[in-house]
Formats: structure tokens, sequence, C-alpha cells
């Protein structure tokens, strides 16, 4: 019987990996610097301070920045688009907008595909699915043979509804397939089957942009675990917070964009169930970035549109607000003002605190000049600081500002705090929500050093460190079932649908999910299914995705529906027409494939063997340098409060505790903060 499950997250500064052991139910966790060379060196290092051969591991799932990377630093694949004639400038002209209409300096992205990679093809499919103009074989094969002169290794394929009638799109890739067979090619009804032509070419774009980089890298990954000994399969996280195995995941890379900081959704969602919390909104603070995601009425916030640099993506995705603003942001100083990010030191060269020959002043060098961080047990201990080398570039930037060095760095985190409360307003007031009403779940390296201040900008007065805060994004993904979503466009009002199409929709779309969990390996009794549909008043743009009470449609469940569409609507937007005629708009169905996780853990092994004895530092608070308390996680109580300023060190976060503020160890490892004097 296998033993072990492992975890992988790369962030942008290090590598995550969490290790659990099925006979002791306990944790281990490791962090190596993530190696953007090659993402795969990071992840293996990481996993070899933790065991060295994966015979054992039943279970191996991995959050992926492959993908991500290559799309933010336009490092994508050369590729090509084919179309139905008449639409070369889909996605050049896109929705012919301006969406920040007030902003002067606004400028459309730079696209992703030279419009002299865009190819025409004569055929129509009418939108009831009827085929209008056929394929022409003669005029595709030039077009193939366009693209192997040009050296292209990607291929995008977005036809005029193919959503309703793939099979324009499914022949010209048999096409490709036999002439370019080591071509990737994304067919736009296998990544998003839904309307919005522009909205579905993006996506697919996008999708076939990153495929090449992230096959490539799964595939060394899968062969590098192999070498290790890993019978089981690979999994992958997705942006949906389900996992896939990487052969599906080299298919749809483009579920892969945000699989690292979702680990952390599904972490806290775990974390909300067992401390009976509802609403929370989960907080990750890395080295390069701030994420920010939100769960409500217990389950994750997905929406099914996004975008990601001012570009469309139409699949289901944790709603995840991302700003550059973590312990390697850099500190600089413009027209006289200080500024924080969203620039990052990176892990390589990193702080200059962490001997690396860094040049820059970060959030990090600040929180190790205010003695919030211990220079000799920084990272589980395997890494200790520079304090003489932070506090120089600290210094250098309080020249600049005819600045004390302290006044600087408290200056340097009061900023860090003030962008990571507005990325978290940006989820919550600006869209009606009271932060007030969450809690707070504060996790990544430096999350539980930040947390109470941010908590006190938008008075918030629960906060939640897990015990593997530093890493558990890695822990979440260990949370996780398989999941699969699909989509079908059926516009009509509720009035005139027809249940009988619905159904058809609906059993075509289980069908075509059930094949996906077959190839996962996933039992019929593991298998659950939602059904869902997304409505609109009529008139309207924006559509409310709504569950629908049953598995079939009748009349009766379609009032439910109804009824269901005005209160949500309600809470969403502050207003609702009960007596306006609602229309559907598409059609959905979310298949999971549960997965064996295993019960809470125990605790995370202490490698000491027993808790240190409590012992003091100055640390700077509000400018005032006063001893505080500096505990080990495993010198605490549970079940005991304990009072602030303290500083508690865990084996991969610290937590920064003002005064104000109650500290209590719940059962599971986990800390519970409240504010003491709030109104």
């Amino acid at each position: 019987m296998s033993r072990y499950r492992i975890a992988a997250d790369i962030g942008g500064t290090f590598t995550d990996v969490v290790l659990y052991d099925k006979q002791t139910g306990k944790y281990q966790t490791a962090k190596s610097p993530s190696t953007p060379e090659d993402l795969s060196l990071g992840v293996l290092n990481g996993v070899n301070k933790l065991i060295s051969n994966l015979k054992d591991v039943d279970f191996f799932v991995h959050g992926t920045t492959a993908g991500l990377n290559a799309f933010l630093e336009r490092k994508g694949a050369d590729m090509s688009l084919i179309v139905t004639k008449g639409f070369k400038d889909i996605y050049e002209i896109g929705r012919a907008n301006r969406p920040e209409i007030y902003n002067i300096q606004y400028r459309q992205p730079k696209r992703l595909i030279e419009r002299r990679d865009v190819f025409e093809v004569n055929e129509r499919m009418l939108a009831d699915g009827s085929v209008d103009t056929p394929l022409n074989e003669e005029e595709v094969l030039k077009i193939i043979d366009t693209i192997t002169e040009r050296g292209l290794n990607s291929v995008s394929i977005c036809l005029l509804h193919a959503y309703n009638n793939p099979e324009h799109e499914k022949q010209i890739r048999h096409w490709i397939n036999e002439y370019l067979p080591h071509v990737s090619v994304s067919l736009s009804h296998e990544i998003v089957r839904e309307w919005r032509e522009y909205e579905r070419t993006s996506t697919t774009i996008i999708n076939a942009y990153i495929a090449p980089i992230v096959e490539r890298y799964l595939k060394k990954l899968d062969d590098e675990t192999k070498k290790k000994d890993l019978d089981s399969e690979l999994y992958i996280m997705q942006s949906n917070g389900g996992v896939m195995t990487a052969e599906i995941a080299k298919k749809i890379p483009i579920q892969t964009m945000m699989s690292g900081p979702v680990g952390g959704t599904i972490g806290g969602t775990e974390i909300g169930q067992t401390n009976k919390l509802q609403h929370l909104i989960c907080v990750d603070m890395g080295g390069t970035s701030f994420d920010v995601s939100m769960i409500v009425n217990g389950q994750p916030d997905v929406t099914s549109e996004a975008k990601l640099e001012k570009f469309p993506i139409m699949t289901p995705m944790v709603n995840i607000h991302t700003i550059g603003a973590g312990g390697g942001s850099i500190a600089w100083v413009e027209g006289g003002g200080l500024r924080v990010g969203p620039e990052s030191a990176g892990s390589n060269p990193g702080p200059a605190c962490y001997g690396n020959n860094g040049k820059e002043a970060t959030v990090t060098d600040a929180n190790l000049v205010l003695g919030r961080i211990d220079s000799e047990g920084f990272s589980s201990s395997d890494m200790q600081l520079d304090y003489r080398s932070a506090y120089n570039v600290i210094e250098k930037v309080a020249e600049k500002l005819d600045l004390s060095v302290v006044e600087t760095a408290e200056g340097i985190c009061d900023i860090a705090n003030a962008k990571m409360a507005d990325a978290i307003r940006t989820l919550t007031i600006s869209k009606g929500i009271d932060p007030r009403d969450f809690a707070l779940v504060a996790f990544g390296g430096a999350g539980p050093m930040h947390a109470m201040f941010i908590a006190e900008k938008l008075g918030i007065n629960k906060i939640m460190i897990p015990s593997m805060a530093g890493t558990f994004s890695a822990w979440g993904m260990l949370q996780t079932d398989i999941r699969h979503d699909d989509v079908r466009t059926y516009v009509s009002t509720m009035e005139e649908c027809d249940n009988g199409i619905m159904n058809r929709l609906y059993h075509e779309m289980k069908t075509d999910t059930d094949k996906i969990l077959n190839q996962q390996k996933i039992s019929e009794k593991d298998r659950v299914f939602t059904y869902l549909s997304d409505l609109r008043y009529a008139g309207q743009e924006y559509t409310v995705t709504v569950p629908l009470s049953s598995n079939e449609v009748t009349n009766q469940n379609l009032k439910h529906l109804i009824t269901d569409f005005h209160e949500k609507h309600l809470n969403i937007y502050g207003h609702n027409n009960p007596e306006g005629q609602v229309e559907i708009v598409n059609l959905r169905l979310t298949g999971k494939g549960l997965l064996k996780k295993e019960q809470r853990s125990k605790g995370i092994d202490n490698k000491n063997g027993r808790a240190s004895s409590p012992r003091s530092k100055p640390v700077i608070w509000k400018s005032v340098e006063k001893e505080t308390t500096i505990y080990s996680i495993f010198d605490l109580t549970p079940n005991k409060s304990a009072l602030g300023p303290m500083i508690i060190e865990t084996s991969s976060s610290t937590v920064v505790v003002p005064e104000d503020f109650n500290v209590v160890l719940d059962s599971s490892g986990s800390l519970e903060i409240t504010r003491r004097n709030h109104t």
C-alpha cells in the first residue's frame, strides 16, 4: 500500500512542497528556490528535500506557472489562426470599445498573433448548426503549406458557430495532423463551447499560445518523476479549483493558467469548513505577488469569464485578483515619493538580505530591519539572512527621502499594506461587498507578516493563519477533486424554452464529461454532476449562473430556477425585477471525480523534536523599539489565549502580531487571531 501524498506549488521566489505521511498522519514541508530557466528543477529539488524515491507516492499534484509565465512574458508559441472567410480581423477589432473610457493613457494590449498569420477559409456554419458552405480541402492544404514555410508550431482554429457544429474544425485538425503531426492544434469548441466570437477566439488563441510550452514542461516533469519511480498519475491543478491528469492538461493548458494561487483558495475552503466559517477572504503573499480570492457561502467564488492582461478568457476560473506586491517587491523613489513594486527581485538575486548580491531594497529587507524576521531562522532554518546588506539598501532609499532607516522601512511596509488592502477592496467594496463580514485567511511566506496590518485597514476582526501558511497553496492542492466543466449555448426566453432540447444538451455534456473522467480512471460511484444555467433579464448583456434543483429539466424546476435567479440577481446587483422577462443563454455542467482525501492532519513534524524556550528581541512597532517575545509555534498551548505584541515563528512563515490582537492556537495547529479593541 502506498504511503505518501505530495503536492508542489511554484511561486515567483520559492517552490513549495508538502508531503503527507498516511501512516503517521503528519505533514512535512520544504521550500526550494524557483528556477525560472527550468521550472521542473525547482520542483524536483523541493521534492528531494522530503523524499528521494517516489515509488511509495500514490498521489502527486502540481500547480504550474509554465503557461502563465509564457503568457505574461510574451514567450509563447509562433502560431497561426484559422477563421471563417470574412472574419480575419475579429481578433484585432475585438469589441471595438474602450474599457477605461476616462483613462487618456489607455492602450490596447499587444496582440499575441500577427495579422499576416491569420488565415481565412471559405466555409460557413449557420447559427442553428447547419452547413451553408462546405470546406474546400485544397484551400486548407494551401494554408498548411504556408504554416510549414513560416515555421509556425501552433495553430488555433475558431470558425463561425463552431460551438453549435464543430465538424469543420475537426476536419481541419485532421488535415493538419496528417501533414504536420508535430504542430499543436487548439480547436475553439474544445476550449470553450459557447457563443461570443471575439471572446471565444481570444480564449482559443491563448490556449494555442501556451500549448507547446506547457506540453514540453509537463512531458519533462512526467519523465523525471517516472525516473524517480512514480507509478501513479501526475495531476495538475486547474484554474477552476479541481485537478486533472497531465495528459488532459496538455490538451487544455489554458486551464492551468492560475493553477498555483487556486490551491490556496481550496485550502481556505477546508479551513472554513473546519472552523464553521462561511465567508472568507483568502490572501496569498509570496515573494513576487499578492493574490486575493473569496469564499462565499462555503464555496470558492468561480467566474466563467475573466480577463488576463486585458484579454478575455471564457473558461471557469476561481476569481483571483493579483497585484505585484510580495516580499521581493522593490522599493524605489520617483518624484520625491516612495514607491513599492510591482517589480520584484524574484528568486535571483532576491532581496538584498538573501546574500545573492541583490542591490535593491525590498519588503523583506524592510521587515528584517524592523526586527520582524529572524535572520538565523528564516525559511525552515536553512537560510540565513544578511542584516547588514538589508540595512544598507534601505539606507540608500532613506537618503533620497531624507528619512531615517527605520522610518523608510516602516514606510515600505505601510505602502505595501495599503496596496494589498486596495486589492481586497477591488474584489469586495467595489462590488458592494463589506469585507467586515468576512474572516481573513492569510498564507504564503509573507502573508502572516502583513495580515494583521491589512485587517486593521479594512476593519476585519478575525484572521486565520493556517498551520502550514508558508506552503498553504501546496497543502490546498491535496484537498481537491478532479473537475471538468462543459457548456453549450442555448438562447431562449423561459416561456419559450424547449425542455427536450435542454435535456439533450445536458445529456451530451454529461456524455462528454464521462469520457474525460473515464480517461482519468474515475469510477461511476465517485462521479458527481452539477447542472447549471446562465440567465439574464431580456435586454441585458451580463448573465447570472444559477444551479438547477435536479438533473432533469422539468416545468417545475424551471420555475424554481427563475425564482432563484431573481434572488441571486438581487444579492449581486442590489436590485431585481420579479415581473421581468428572463432569458436562458448558456447551459453548463460541472463533473467532479471524487478523490480519496485523508483525515485532517494530526500536525506538522517538529524537526527539532521539542518546543524551544520563548525568547525576546527588540522589534519596531509604530516607530518605537520594544522588547518583544518571540515564540515558536510549538511553544503555544492549544486553546489558550495569548496577547500581542508578539512574533510567532513556524516552519515556513513568520506571524507578526501587533498589540490589540488576541491569538489562540486551535487543535489543528492553525492560529485564530481576533482584534480586541474594535467597534
